[in-house]
């Protein structure tokens, strides 16, 4: 379970930060500088889609430390975090998978949440996007300034989708950038259940 108030020094780099960093090709540009979503992304669901379906809580956050601090609410002994935002094409791809890997996982201590980049004003498509998928817990919208990824992570930024694995004490024990398919999601975070090295078990 997540301790009370995690200290920001435990995902710091002064803190006992586990970093296992596996990188692929196959990401989204810097969230800091997104691009004008193109004519496919920028068209929010109809509302006749959503229609009826409560709003998604969206817990707005300024900074990693306010992040792992909201986590602590949680009766996880594992949380995936998703970093993602509307306009990322494989962000998008991959959120099926988290969504299914979540609802399985989730009576064996193990929850997933979302983290939104995408700008404040862009709420309304965040909303829309996350009640067409039908999410009911609680995700995350990054509102403060500078990459929240590096603040977890110094060796990672930027490119998005990134997906960090913490443990029960809200310490970052592995990071991936890119797109991760589900099979590699559920290998990765049962290695590290397993008390295993991740790096050590992928091709």
């Amino acid at each position: 379970m997540f301790t009370s108030k995690t200290p920001l020094a435990a995902i710091s780099p002064a803190g006992p930060l586990l970093v296992l960093l596996s990188l692929v090709a196959w990401g989204c540009g810097d969230e800091t500088d997104a691009p004008s979503p193109d004519p496919v992304v920028a068209e929010a669901p109809p509302e006749a889609r959503t229609a009826g379906v409560p709003d998604v809580p969206l817990v707005e956050v300024a900074s990693a430390e306010a992040l792992v601090n909201d986590l602590d609410g949680l009766d996880a002994e594992t949380v995936v975090l998703n970093f993602w935002a509307t306009w990322c094409g494989p962000c998008r791809l991959e959120f099926p998978d988290f969504i299914r890997y979540n609802a399985e996982m989730a009576d064996e201590g193990v929850h997933v949440r979302f983290v939104s980049l995408d700008q404040p004003v862009d709420l309304p498509l965040v909303q829309a996007f996350l009640k067409e998928h039908e999410i009911t817990d609680p995700s995350y919208l990054y509102t403060g300034q500078g990459d929240v990824t590096s603040q977890l992570n110094p060796f990672v930024g930027g490119s998005i989708p990134i997906t960090m694995i913490l443990d029960g004490d809200g310490i970052v024990q592995h990071t991936h950038v890119g797109r991760l398919a589900y099979a590699e999601l559920v290998q990765t975070v049962a290695t590290i259940r397993a008390g295993g090295d991740p790096s050590q078990t992928q091709t």
